[in-house]
């Protein structure tokens, strides 16, 4: 069997969790969770290949029969937190720093039942489209 490449990663946090677990007091120790962050050592500079191009966020826009689609990365380096706001004919995305970006929709959108979600450095919004009174609706 081929040697993993992380291999000596998880040995090394093997060796962590062991050091931490000798270390605390002897009565009733709990870990409740941990985190843990590779990357680049601190005397490294952090490269944005983001800030090279244009300042605007990139997103993609997909559009259903019922819905639509907008996903977008989120701004690791952004002090804030990301959000998104809908409107009854756009959608407003912040990506987690002080900029935001408005993406104006070709139909009205169905605000109280739309939502979205950040998970994993990616925001995904679905938009619910407004029925039209007399329209049929499709499954």
């Amino acid at each position: 069997m081929a040697n993993n490449p992380y291999d000596e990663m998880f040995k090394n946090i093997a060796r962590l969790m062991e050091k931490i677990l000798s270390e605390m007091p002897l009565h009733d120790p709990r870990i409740i969770g941990f985190t843990i962050i590779s990357g680049p050592p601190e005397e490294i500079p952090y490269y944005d290949a983001s800030s090279e191009e244009d300042e605007e966020t990139e997103f993609e826009v997909i559009e259903g029969d019922d819905c639509i689609y907008i996903t977008t990365t989120v701004d690791a380096q952004a002090k804030g937190a990301p959000y998104v706001t809908f409107q009854e004919n756009s959608v407003t995305l912040c990506t987690g720093g002080d900029q935001e970006t408005v993406i104006d929709l070709e139909c009205e959108i169905d605000i109280p039942h739309s939502f979205y979600n950040v998970q994993h450095g990616v925001i995904d919004a679905v938009c619910r489209k407004k029925r039209v009174p007399g329209e049929i609706a499709r499954s």
